[in-house]
């Protein structure tokens, strides 16, 4: 009667053993996939960390943006007044130059554009942690080809020329082919720290 309830232990034991196997398969198994999903987590951590300092990188080139407009309507009486209708390398375009998909000017060299400070003064790029250029073009088409300089202001440029009234009636008077009130065309380039760059434009109309 003993030899049968040894062999009765026996068969218990082993079926212990492959419990205990199985248990230990699945929780290495449950191990692993704890593993990975930590270390998914860190790096949908990490990603999001990386968006959220880009973002912040590229909100500030676009904040400082505004430097490069108040040096340009700072720097464009000057323009006008010795360069109307000629163009300056790297800041001025007598004439509406072609743009890309974005709007951009294409014709910018903006490697060779001076960065400025508010105040329209060149500083060395180097130096600047946001570096901030502008270029300004004139929104008139060529009148005479091979030349950039406009006469027929209405006719070529995008214009204010009034609503024609004049005296306390309202009547209305002769509007000049002559009037001065263009409309020039700034755009702005902001470029950060890890690539952030941004750019903006804005219309100044002088008369």
């Amino acid at each position: 009667m003993s030899a049968p309830h040894a062999s009765c232990r026996w068969a218990h034991g082993r079926r212990r053993a492959r419990e205990r196997g199985v248990v230990l398969f699945v929780a290495l198994i449950a191990l692993v996939a704890l593993t990975l999903a930590g270390l998914a987590i860190m790096r949908s951590v990490d990603t999001g960390g990386l968006i959220s300092g880009n973002m912040a990188f590229h909100q500030a080139a676009l904040h400082r943006a505004d430097i490069g407009v108040e040096a340009a309507f700072i720097g464009l009486p000057t323009i006008l007044a010795t360069s109307k209708d000629a163009n300056i390398a790297n800041q001025y375009f007598a004439v509406r130059q072609p743009v890309d998909g974005n709007g951009v000017p294409t014709t910018a060299a903006w490697a060779n554009v001076p960065c400025r400070t508010n105040t329209n003064a060149v500083v060395d790029c180097s130096t600047q942690d946001y570096q901030v250029r502008y270029v300004i073009d004139r929104l008139c088409e060529v009148q005479t080809s091979g030349s950039t300089a406009i006469t027929n202001i209405q006719n070529y440029c995008y214009a204010d020329v009034g609503n024609g009234k004049s005296g306390t009636q309202g009547s209305f008077g002769a509007i000049f082919s002559g009037a001065d009130s263009v409309y020039y065309r700034v755009t702005v380039q902001v470029s950060g720290p890890h690539n952030a760059s941004a750019y903006v434009q804005t219309l100044i109309s002088t008369n």
